[in-house]
C-alpha cells in the first residue's frame, strides 16, 4: 500500500554532489550561505506531495496538487551551494529534507541516519516508511513521535495519511481534525476537508448498508426484489436470496427471484442460482408451501429448537434439500450435522455451500485442538476462492485461518490472511465483516504487543460501533493487557477507566491488570472499591470454569498482598493448594499456580529473604533445595529477581524494578557480583522461570551451566547394552519447500550406533526406536510453533497418512527407559513456547519424558558445522565429563579456533 504520489530522483543525487566535492574551486569561490526557500521549493504555488515533512524550514503551506498520471515527475534540484552549506553545519536532517521533498528515498535515507533522533527527525524517518509502503513501521514511529510531543502537527498529518492507506477512515479523520485543532494558517483548512470527506465516506457506507439491510429484510417478507442493492452488495444479497427463495410458498412468487438470481450469477459467471430458481419453481407446492411458511416464521420469530428440529425432520422426508440446509443453519445445528451438511453442501454443486461446510469442518477440528489440520483445511477452501468471486464467504474463511495462525503464534500469517480478509470485506462493501477482521487485526496487534497497530485497528471498529458496550469493554480491557506487558502502567490504567464507564470489569484481563497496578498504585483504596465490584460481577457471572475461578482467586490474593501481606500470603497459599489439584489437566490452574508462586516469590525477595525465595524455586519444579552452585532467576513485567548459591553454600540475592521495556534477552541480565559467587563452581544448576528460561547467553560461555527443567520421569537404570540411535537423511514434505541437509556423516566406527534414516524416519518410528537408546541424535529440520501446544517442531519424513511432525506433545508422552543423552541438531529446538505459565519445548519435553541431558540451540545451525560440533561433544561425555562441562569445553575450543558464533547459542537441558 502506497501513496497515490511517489516521486524519484532524477539523476541530480550524490553523483553531483562528489563531483562538486572532486572540483574544490566551485566551493572556493562559492562559500557556504544560509539556504534560500528554493531548497525547499517555497516559490513553487502547489506542492506534489500529500505528506509534510518533519523538518520546520521545509514545512510551507500550498495547496496539494498531485501530478497527473503522464505527467512529469521531476523537480529542479538543489543549488550544490544550498547543499554546501547545510552539509557545513552538518544539518543532516536539512539534508534528508531536501532530498525527500524531491522524491529520493535513497539519498534522504542515507542522512537521516546521520541525523540522530528527535521528534521531527523521527517523523521523516516514517515518511520513508510510508514512502516505501511500509505502514505499520510508519504507524508505529509516529507514534513514537506523538508520545513525545502529542500535537506535533506534522507527525498527526502524516499519520492520518498512514490510517487512510490502512482503510481506517475514521481514525485518519480524527487525526486530521487534531491537525486542524492546532490553527496552522493553510493546513488547518485543509486537514477540516480531508477530517470531513473521511467522515463523509464511512458514513455512505453505512448508511447504504443500512439500507440494504432494511430492503434486503423486505424481499425475505415477500417485498419487490432490489436489483441495484443486490448489485452493490452481492454477498449480502446472496444470504437474502437464498432465505427468500426458502420462504417462497408459491411458484409465482420463486419466479419472481428469478432476476436477482440472474445478477447474481452474473457477478460470480456462474449458472448456479438460476437453476435452482428453476429446480425449486418445479417443485410440489402443496407440499413445499407449508415448509417454506413454517421455515420463515421459524426464522423471523428466532423459533424454539423442537420447531426446527421438526422442520429439519419434514423437509428431509420431503426431499427439500434447500429448507433443510436453510434449517440446519439458522437453528444452528449444522455442528451436530456437520457430515449430513458436507454431503448435502457437495450435492447442490454450490461453491457458497461448500465453503460453509469448510468453515463448520474447520471449525470442528479446532475444537479438537487439532490446528494443523485446521489449517490445511482451510488453506484447501481458499485454494477454491483464488477462482471464485464469493467474497463474503472467502473473508469468513481467511478470517478463520488468521484465528488459527494467531493461536498458533504464527503473527505475520495472521495478519497476512486477515488483511486479504478485510480486502475481500471490503471488495464485497460487507460492513459487518469489517468489523469482525478489524477486531481480529487489533487482537494480532495485540499479541504481537503493537500499541501502535492495535489501537488503529481496534480504534477503528470502536468508532464504528461507539455504543456497542460489550464491544468497549473486551477491546479496552484488552488494550490494557497490552499496555501492562508493554510496561506503559499509565495508559493501562488509562484503558480500564474506559472500560468501567461501562460498568464493572467483566473479564479477567482486566481484573488481572488491576491487580498488577495495585503494586505502584497511588490511589490504592479507590481501586479496591473499583476490584471488589468486579470480582463480585464476575463470581455472580457464573460464567467462570474452575481453572478460571482458581485466577481470579489468585488476583484477589495479589491484590491483597499490596494492602493486607499477611493475608495475601494466606491466600496464595490456598490458591496453590486448590491449583494442585487441578493443574494435570486445566491450563487456568496451572497459570494459577505460576502466578501464585511468583508473587510469594518476589514477596520474599523485595523483603530480603533470598533462602526463601530460593526454597520457592524449587518447590515449584518438585526438587530438593540446591545446596551449592545454583542460579534461580525470575523476570515479571518490571521485577527481577536472581538468586545465587556458590560453592560453598553462601546465597546472594538482588531484587529490583528498574525495567522498563519488556524482557527479550538473557545477556547481561546477572550482575557482576552474582557471577563472581559463581565463577568458583565446577557445574551450575539454572533454576530459570518464564520467560527467561530457554534463552540464550545467561551466563558468559566460559561458564559450565545448564538448564534445570520439567518435573523429570524417574531416571530408569540404561539397558545392559548401551544403544546409539541416529536420526538422519529425513525426506520432508515437498509442500514445505525445505532444502535437503548434508549427508549425514558417522565418525568414529560404533558398534552400538543404529541408524534411521530415509523415508524410514518417519515420527512413528522414531518415537517407538528412542524408547530404549542410551544416546539419541536427530539431524532434520526445525520448524516453530507449528502446534498450538508446541513451542517447535522436528520435520521428519511423512507417515502414510502425511504426519510429519515430532512435537513435544507426543516427546512427552513417553517414557525413556534408557536415560538417553539428547542431541537435537534442528534449527531452533531450544526455542520456547511464549507461555509465561510454564516452560514448554523439545528439549523440557525430553527431559520430563526420562532424558537426563538435552542439547538444542536456539538459532538456524550452519549444516556443515553442527555435526562435527555435537559429535565432540558426546565424544567428551563417553570419556567421562559432566554434559555441562562437555558443552563448555567444546564451546570454548571452537570459539578460539575459529569464528562459529552459534556455539554461544547452544543450550543444555537437565
Amino acid at each position: 500500500m502506497k501513496l497515490p504520489v511517489r516521486l524519484h530522483g532524477s539523476g541530480w543525487g550524490v553523483g553531483l554532489v562528489l563531483a562538486a566535492v572532486a572540483a574544490g574551486a566551485l566551493f572556493f569561490f562559492a562559500r557556504p550561505r544560509k539556504p534560500s526557500g528554493d531548497v525547499w521549493l517555497a516559490r513553487t504555488q502547489t506542492r506534489a506531495r500529500e505528506a509534510r515533512l518533519g523538518y520546520p524550514a521545509a514545512d510551507v503551506y500550498r495547496p496539494h496538487s498531485p501530478v497527473r498520471a503522464g505527467a512529469s515527475t521531476l523537480l529542479p534540484p538543489p543549488l550544490l551551494q544550498e547543499l554546501a552549506a547545510l552539509e557545513e553545519a552538518q544539518d543532516f536532517h536539512g539534508l534528508a529534507a531536501a532530498y525527500l521533498l524531491r522524491g529520493n528515498a535513497t539519498q534522504a535515507a542515507v542522512y537521516l541516519d546521520k541525523a540522530g533522533h528527535s521528534p521531527d527527525v523521527d517523523c521523516d524517518r516514517a515518511l520513508l516508511a510510508l514512502d516505501r509502503g511500509d505502514l505499520p513501521e510508519a504507524l508505529v514511529l509516529l507514534d513514537g513521535v506523538l508520545t513525545a510531543s502529542p500535537r506535533h502537527p506534522r507527525a498527526l498529518w502524516n499519520r492520518g495519511l498512514v490510517l487512510r492507506e490502512l482503510g481506517l477512515g475514521l481514525m485518519a479523520a480524527d487525526a486530521f481534525e487534531r491537525v486542524a485543532s492546532v490553527g496552522e494558517p493553510g493546513w488547518s483548512t485543509e486537514a477540516k476537508q480531508r477530517a470531513e470527506e473521511l467522515r463523509r465516506q464511512v458514513e455512505a457506507h453505512q448508511s447504504a448498508y443500512a439500507r440494504a439491510l432494511e430492503v434486503g429484510n423486505a424481499m425475505r417478507a415477500g417485498g419487490p426484489v432490489p436489483l441495484e442493492q443486490a448489485r452493490a452488495f452481492p454477498g449480502l444479497f446472496r444470504l437474502f436470496f437464498y432465505d427468500a427463495l426458502r420462504a417462497a410458498p408459491t411458484r409465482e412468487r420463486t419466479l419472481e427471484l428469478l432476476p436477482l438470481a440472474q445478477a447474481l450469477d452474473t457477478h460470480e459467471g456462474q449458472d448456479t442460482l438460476v437453476a435452482l430458481v428453476y429446480h425449486v419453481a418445479g417443485r410440489d407446492f402443496s407440499r413445499r408451501g407449508p415448509l417454506a411458511r413454517e421455515h420463515d416464521r421459524l426464522r423471523r420469530e428466532h423459533g424454539p429448537p423442537a420447531g426446527w428440529r421438526a422442520l429439519i425432520e419434514q423437509s428431509r422426508r420431503a426431499g427439500e434439500t434447500d429448507v433443510l440446509m436453510g434449517a440446519l443453519f439458522h437453528s444452528q445445528s449444522i455442528p451436530a450435522h456437520l457430515e449430513d451438511y458436507e454431503a448435502l453442501a457437495a450435492s447442490t454443486n454450490d461453491t457458497w455451500f461448500t465453503l460453509l461446510a469448510a468453515h463448520w469442518r474447520a471449525e470442528a477440528v479446532q475444537k479438537l485442538g487439532d490446528r494443523v489440520h485446521a489449517e490445511q483445511l482451510l488453506q484447501a477452501a481458499l485454494r477454491t476462492c483464488s477462482t471464485s468471486r464469493l467474497d463474503y464467504r472467502c473473508a469468513e474463511l481467511e478470517n478463520d485461518l488468521a484465528f488459527v495462525y494467531s493461536v498458533l503464534h504464527r503473527p505475520a500469517d495472521a495478519r497476512h490472511h486477515a488483511l486479504a480478509g478485510l480486502q475481500r470485506a471490503r471488495r464485497d462493501h460487507d460492513w459487518v465483516m469489517e468489523i469482525r477482521l478489524l477486531l481480529a487485526l487489533g487482537q494480532i496487534a495485540y499479541v504481537a504487543l503493537s500499541p501502535p497497530l492495535a489501537e488503529a485497528w481496534f480504534g477503528e471498529a470502536l468508532a464504528r460501533a461507539p455504543r456497542d458496550c460489550r464491544m468497549v469493554q473486551g477491546i479496552q480491557q484488552n488494550l490494557a493487557v497490552m499496555y501492562q506487558l508493554a510496561l506503559r502502567p499509565a495508559e493501562a490504567r488509562a484503558r480500564l477507566e474506559l472500560a468501567r464507564a461501562c460498568g464493572p470489569l467483566n473479564q479477567l484481563s482486566g481484573v488481572a491488570v488491576l491487580a498488577e497496578l495495585a503494586r505502584s498504585s497511588t490511589q490504592l483504596d479507590e481501586d479496591a472499591k473499583h476490584f471488589g465490584a468486579a470480582l463480585a460481577s464476575l463470581r455472580a457471572s457464573g460464567t467462570l470454569n474452575p481453572g478460571e475461578q482458581l485466577l481470579l482467586a489468585h488476583y484477589e490474593a495479589r491484590f491483597e498482598l499490596e494492602r493486607d501481606p499477611a493475608r495475601g500470603r494466606e491466600l496464595l497459599r490456598g490458591n496453590l493448594e486448590d491449583a494442585a489439584k487441578l493443574a494435570r489437566e486445566d491450563v487456568n490452574a496451572r497459570k494459577a499456580r505460576t502466578a501464585s508462586y511468583s508473587s510469594l516469590m518476589f514477596d520474599a525477595g523485595g523483603a530480603g529473604d533470598f533462602e526463601a525465595a530460593l526454597a520457592l524455586f524449587a518447590e515449584e519444579q518438585g526438587m530438593p533445595v540446591p545446596e551449592r552452585c545454583s542460579l534461580a532467576v525470575a523476570v515479571d513485567d518490571e521485577r527481577t529477581l536472581l538468586v545465587a548459591r556458590g560453592p560453598e553454600g553462601g546465597v546472594r540475592g538482588q531484587q529490583d524494578a528498574s525495567r522498563t521495556t519488556p524482557f527479550r534477552e538473557a545477556e547481561g541480565l546477572v550482575p557482576a557480583p552474582l557471577l563472581e559467587v559463581l565463577r568458583p563452581c565446577e557445574r551450575i544448576q539454572v533454576l530459570a522461570r518464564p520467560p527467561v528460561q530457554g534463552h540464550a547467553g545467561l551466563l558468559p560461555p566460559e561458564l559450565p551451566w545448564s538448564y534445570h527443567v520439567g518435573r523429570a520421569a524417574p531416571l530408569h537404570p540404561a539397558p545392559v547394552a548401551a544403544r546409539h540411535l541416529v536420526v538422519s537423511d529425513v525426506e520432508p514434505p515437498a509442500a514445505l519447500g525445505l532444502p535437503r541437509l548434508k549427508a549425514w556423516a558417522p565418525g568414529e566406527p560404533d558398534v552400538r550406533r543404529g541408524v534411521l534414516s530415509g523415508a524410514s524416519a518417519t515420527p512413528g518410528r522414531v518415537l517407538a526406536e528412542m524408547v530404549d537408546a542410551t544416546e539419541l541424535e536427530i539431524h532434520a529440520h526445525g520448524l516453530l510453533n507449528p502446534e498450538v501446544s508446541d513451542a517447535s517442531l522436528v520435520v521428519l519424513s511423512p507417515e502414510p497418512d502425511g504426519r510429519y511432525a515430532l512435537t513435544a506433545r507426543e516427546v512427552r508422552a513417553q517414557t525413556l527407559r534408557g536415560s538417553p543423552v539428547v542431541i537435537l541438531a534442528a534449527c531452533r529446538a531450544a526455542y520456547t513456547a511464549p507461555f509465561l505459565h510454564e516452560s514448554f519445548s523439545l528439549p523440557v519435553a525430553f527431559v520430563e519424558a526420562g532424558a537426563r541431558a538435552v542439547f538444542a540451540a536456539t538459532v538456524d545451525l550452519p549444516d556443515a558445522e553442527a555435526g562435527p560440533f555435537f559429535e565432540s561433544v558426546r565424544g567428551r561425555i563417553r570419556a567421562g565429563a559432566t554434559p555441562s562441562v562437555a558443552l563448555r569445553d567444546e564451546r570454548q575450543l571452537w570459539l578460539q579456533r575459529s569464528h562459529a558464533p552459534w556455539v554461544r547459542d547452544v543450550l543444555l537441558f537437565e
